[in-house]
């Protein structure tokens, strides 16, 4: 809207409209619901409710009502402006009073009372969308004491912005119930992989659709869908997507939905992916154990405890947060604000930089940038100017911009909705331009030069750069980053107005890596089962016990909090027991051992101290001994203390002997070989086996006997010769020629009983030798009478033969 500072034109004006416009006096009819006012015309030129004065003062002592009904298929909502410059007044004493009523009668709820005192510059107020029927109405009542002049106000009618409520819904997948928690602006977790369906639904209460009144509010004829992710993609304008989370990390989901007023919502929710657990901590205590050794695997998750499973932190890349459309109502001063919450950021973050906050954006439109001052509160209080246009107002100075326009607004007397809004951006570290009164000055500004349909023709601020705001953001230092933003702007005079659209923050993604970080954590745990687990399925520590050689893989599984699955493996490696030679013979008083494995080395050891070793902890070393024999040597590994054993035989010399013999002719005889520890496999040479033969033929024999290491070889010669026994018959005591010995010649003889009987049958004498003799005595030593006594003889040859022989033998004196 166009505001001349030169006296005369503003009541050239003031006349003018006066005389034009259709003026409603406090004490008309108005325009009730029987008779609404056509959105179309009424209130679209100027000023068009007064007072009950006239051209004076208002009455003393008055009471009266009037109403103001949109004719609701031309406009849905009344709205009511009262000011003090460009042809509107206001001058009603303390005493008397203006009560609104948001309805269309004094029932409705009240939405102010109003008069010079409370309100100097003037007041403003809209139909509410509880109120149907879109009316305001108006109560006056003065008093008897002081009358003011009244006012010259400006009422109008038509389809404001319809607030409706976003919905969004998500499923993991396409499928089960609604995943966002809680609902609409919460977090969707998710595994990675999965896909997410985000459906949006909002509610239109106020649309034409279901009221018959207003403007279409159809999803899928007239709304308009920006999904922005911050995985940097583009998403198309459907009520309807599909996400991929692209990586482990969150993300935010914002969806901005605008209708053809256009009026917008925006919805946020996050997407959390399920974060990769670091299993580093999870393992055997040793990774390398003996057969039958039980080891200890690390790894699980109690009520009391989570071991071996170590899950990072994840972030969030987000990039701005947006508040919704906001009325600027025509000026008198009111201040009008949107506030935005920030969360997420860690605890305690504060700015510090005029880059933390990259920048400020606000998409908005207004008729007359002369009357507007804008500033933004940081959480903690602290504000900054981002313009100031008016003077004198809430902040000082003021570079008056006069009928500069913002954007490409409606140029109205208010109340007839909004125009284009155009974005402007303000940065202390990233600024293009300067501030907006240094760019004023210069004649930055864009020309509106055709008719667009909203009547606005002029030049409006140039909104394709940043410009610098009129207070440094040096100002926030200190400000927390959490919690609640808000932008004030105040109009400052009446007959125009202005939208915000949305605005939001900037904050410098190299500084804070993300506006927010979340956690998972392991739910469940469990070890996937296998034989050798012995016990700890429930602990934190598995007990298990590898049977064989080789690698024994083990998994352990987690169950996060957001229902993914995740598994590492782990190996023990079970030592192979040590592998010694077997037993075995060396003819040589020293074996040198060879082919021993043994995973960590070993001792060689034997408990007889004849065996030495040249170094018993080698695997290979040479065993010495100076005693041939058989010893068992050990081997003791390093790893598992395991034993095993072998025996070296060291075998001796060896040596036998057979004796030459004479049998008699027709007997046979046994050879035998010496025998002795180390004779042993004999074999004759007539092909028997062991350590003796029989013989019954003269000739050659051999026997030869051999261990591992030696062969030695003897032989037997085998003579015959005649075996006999020659007794003789006579013998003489005193005899000098020799036979006074009763003998008997043999050959052969391997057993002998001889017996001296006398006459009468009885034993005077015996002898078994049969080499022995009798010499005539008795047993008892006494010598025999002379006479005949007989002999009787029992033998055995060498051949085994028997032979007995009796007869007798005189003996002389």
């Amino acid at each position: 809207m166009k505001k001349s500072t030169y006296l005369f034109i503003l009541l050239f004006l003031s006349c003018f409209l006066k005389l034009n416009a259709q003026v409603v006096n406090m004490g008309d009819p108005g325009h009730p619901l029987s008779n609404p006012a056509d959105c179309g015309v009424f209130g679209t030129g100027n000023q068009n409710f007064q007072d009950p004065g006239g051209a004076g003062n208002y009455p003393a002592n008055y009471n009266d009502t009037i109403v103001f009904c949109p004719d609701l298929n031309t406009g849905t909502k009344m709205s009511i402006s009262f000011g003090i410059n460009a042809g509107s007044t206001f001058n009603i004493d303390g005493t008397d009073s203006i009560y609104v009523y948001d309805g269309s009668d004094a029932t409705a709820p009240l939405l102010g009372v109003h008069n010079s005192v409370t309100d100097p510059t003037g007041f403003t107020h809209q139909a509410s969308w509880n109120n149907p029927s879109g009316c305001l109405t108006i109560v006056f009542i003065s008093d008897g004491a002081i009358e003011g002049t009244g006012w010259l106000a400006n009422v109008q009618c038509g389809n404001q912005f319809q607030p409706f409520t976003p919905h969004l819904e998500a499923y993991i997948n396409g499928s089960g119930p609604n995943a966002i928690n809680p609902s609409d602006t919460g977090f969707v977790d998710v595994c990675y992989g999965d896909s997410i369906l985000f459906i949006t639904k909002p509610i239109f209460p106020n649309s034409l659709d279901s009221t018959g009144y207003g403007y279409s509010q159809n999803i899928n004829t007239n709304i308009t869908f920006d999904w922005e992710i911050t995985d940097g993609n583009t998403y198309p304008s459907n009520d309807s997507i599909w996400f991929t989370p692209p990586s482990r990390e969150g993300y935010l989901i914002d969806l901005k939905m605008t209708d053809i007023f256009p009026q917008n919502e925006r919805i946020r929710c996050k997407v959390r992916v399920s974060l990769l657990p670091d299993f580093t901590g999870t393992g055997p205590l040793e990774d390398t154990v003996c057969i039958g050794e039980n080891t200890s695997l690390l790894g699980g998750v109690t009520q009391q405890d989570t071991v071996g499973v170590n899950i990072p932190t994840g972030s969030f890349n987000l990039g701005g947060s947006y508040a919704g459309l906001t009325y600027l109502p025509d000026g008198s001063g009111q201040v009008y604000q949107a506030p935005i919450n920030i969360s997420g950021f860690p605890t305690g973050a504060i700015i510090d930089d005029p880059q933390d906050l990259n920048q400020v954006c606000i998409t908005m439109e207004h008729s007359y940038l002369g009357d507007l001052e804008m500033w933004l509160e940081c959480p903690n209080g602290n504000t900054i100017t981002l313009l100031n246009s008016f003077s004198p107002g809430n902040i000082a100075g003021g570079f008056n911009g006069g009928g500069t326009f913002l954007g490409d607004p409606i140029d109205d007397f208010g109340g007839g909705g909004p125009g284009v809004g155009w974005e402007y951006c303000f940065s202390s570290a990233f600024n293009s331009w300067g501030d907006m009164p240094t760019e004023f000055a210069g004649g930055n500004t864009v020309a509106i030069s055709l008719p667009n349909g909203n009547n606005a023709t002029g030049n409006s601020m140039n909104p394709n750069g940043i410009y610098e705001p009129e207070v440094s953001f040096t100002g926030f230092n200190g400000c927390p980053i959490n919690g609640t933003w808000t932008i004030y702007v105040q109009d400052n005079l009446s007959i125009d107005d202005g939208y915000i659209f949305e605005w939001g923050l900037f904050f410098d993604s190299s500084f804070f890596p993300g506006l927010g970080s979340y956690q998972t954590s392991a739910d469940t745990s469990f070890w996937s089962p296998d034989p050798t687990i012995i016990s700890g399925q429930s602990d934190t520590v598995l007990i298990v016990q590898p049977n064989s050689q080789g690698t024994f893989n083990y998994t352990f599984n987690i169950i996060d909090n957001f229902g993914c699955l995740y598994d590492t493996v782990v190996q023990i490696e079970t030592v192979p027991l040590p592998d010694i030679f077997e037993d075995t013979i060396d003819c040589d008083l020293f074996h040198t051992i060879v082919n021993t494995f043994a995973f960590d080395g070993g001792i060689w050891s034997c408990a007889d101290t004849a065996i030495s070793f040249s170094d018993s902890s080698l695997l290979n070393p040479i065993v010495f001994t100076s005693t041939p024999g058989t010893y068992t040597v050990v081997f003791t590994d390093n790893q598992c203390a395991h034993s095993d054993s072998a025996q070296i035989e060291f075998p001796p010399y060896i040596y036998t002997q057979v004796l030459d013999t004479v049998i008699c002719e027709g007997s046979s005889a046994t050879i035998y070989a010496q025998q002795n520890p180390t004779s042993q496999n004999f074999i004759w040479s007539t092909g028997e086996t062991g350590p003796q033969i029989v013989v019954s033929d003269t000739g050659n024999y051999l026997v030869s006997i051999s261990n591992y290491c030696y062969t030695y070889t003897d032989t037997s010669t085998v003579e015959n010769k005649i075996c006999d026994i020659i007794v003789p018959n006579i013998i003489s005591l005193s005899s000098n020629s020799g036979n006074n010995l009763f003998f008997v010649e043999h050959s052969g003889i391997l057993e002998f009983e001889c017996l001296i009987l006398n006459r009468w049958g009885n034993l005077i004498y015996k002898y078994t030798d049969p080499s022995g003799t009798w010499d005539g005595k008795t047993i008892n030593g006494d010598t025999v009478e002379q006479g005949t006594y007989f002999y009787k003889i029992n033998a055995t040859f060498d051949s085994g033969e028997k032979i007995q022989k009796n007869g007798f033998v005189y003996v002389n004196p």
